[in-house]
């Protein structure tokens, strides 16, 4: 943890100057993390994230902070916890990290955060996160897993999946749909606004198919005992990603939405509108940037971007606390 600390420090000074570099007198800063894949508040992945993101808040002036998923990684594999301890750690964690930034902490659910446990059901998501967190001004939908946050002249749009999922069946499985009403909540009320919109979900949108072995099962708990399930229904993607998109391309063309953030992948992607690498293509009339994840390469190297959002110039720059590359993106241009 001290040679940790040492980099750290490096590493923010670095991004200070950077941030500086870009920032004006309306930009929005907020530090993004994602995939910790952590097992507790105490753990060191844990503890890596609060040094960083103490240390970026206190030196950069920040509006926020958001978590794009995959905060947790037991669930069948190594502890099996019923569902209220499980409650009980995320509800620690976010508080620590809330408390260490004094900021609102934005928090998306991910894959791993739900195989085999009622996160598929929005009551559960909801009781850990409605109301909190120093999101009191979030607007939540009736279903609770989705919602929306304004900061300033700009909209934050979480979308929640999967949608449903069945834990007691012989091989659990989430269904990866953002869903009807889901959808009809986007169309209706988060992107009926006038505001600049980012999107958040851990997904990324083009993320459509799973092409990995069909036949792989792993262990999954319901939260009261093991069942087997297939990789290919636990990963993630988006199987209405055709209808999702038709939606938000519909509001791009205004010119007020910005991007498109997400994590899942464990690799630093940033997409075009419409770019085709390998099997995949951005259908969407917006940028789609991916950060790698908090810890990578074996959870060897720490990640966390500095997103910088001046609406005045129409950019968004990611600056990068750790290892990789900085990003940035010119909106409109």
């Amino acid at each position: 943890m001290k040679d940790f600390l040492k980099r750290l420090d490096g590493y923010v000074e670095r991004a200070v100057e950077k941030v500086n570099a870009v920032r004006r007198e309306d930009s929005l800063i907020f530090p993004i993390f994602t995939d910790l894949h952590t097992m507790g508040v105490h753990h060191e992945f844990s503890q890596k994230l609060l040094a960083a993101l103490k240390l970026i808040c206190d030196k950069i002036p920040c509006n926020a902070v958001i978590n794009l998923g995959d905060t947790f990684n037991m669930l069948g594999r190594t502890i099996q916890i019923d569902n209220d301890e499980l409650k009980t750690r995320f509800e620690e964690l976010y508080s620590v990290i809330c408390k260490a930034v004094d900021l609102p902490l934005i928090n998306v659910n991910g894959n791993h955060d739900a195989i085999g446990t009622d996160f598929f059901k929005p009551d559960f998501w909801n009781s850990i996160v409605k109301g909190k967190f120093g999101n009191t001004s979030a607007v939540y939908s009736t279903d609770g897993s989705y919602y929306y946050l304004d900061i300033a002249d700009t909209r934050f749009v979480v979308m929640s999946l999967p949608c449903d999922s069945d834990l007691y069946a012989e091989n659990p499985t989430p269904l990866w749909r953002f869903g009807e009403k889901q959808l009809c909540w986007l169309k209706n009320i988060a992107l009926n606004t006038d505001k600049s919109v980012i999107i958040l979900s851990h997904v990324p949108f083009y993320y459509s198919k799973y092409y990995g072995d069909p036949e792989a099962m792993l262990d999954v708990w319901n939260g009261s005992e093991v069942r087997k399930s297939y990789v290919s229904a636990l990963c993630g993607w988006i199987d209405d990603i055709d209808e999702a998109s038709d939606i938000v391309n519909t509001f791009a063309k205004n010119g007020r939405l910005v991007a498109c953030l997400s994590g899942h992948t464990h690799a630093d992607s940033l997409w075009e509108p419409f770019k085709t690498l390998g099997n995949y293509t951005n259908p969407l009339l917006c940028y789609q940037i991916v950060t790698a994840g908090v810890l990578i390469n074996n959870y060897s190297e720490f990640v966390v971007d500095v997103a910088v959002w001046t609406p005045s110039e129409n950019k968004l720059s990611l600056v990068r606390v750790g290892a990789g590359e900085d990003r940035e993106v010119r909106i409109g241009e």
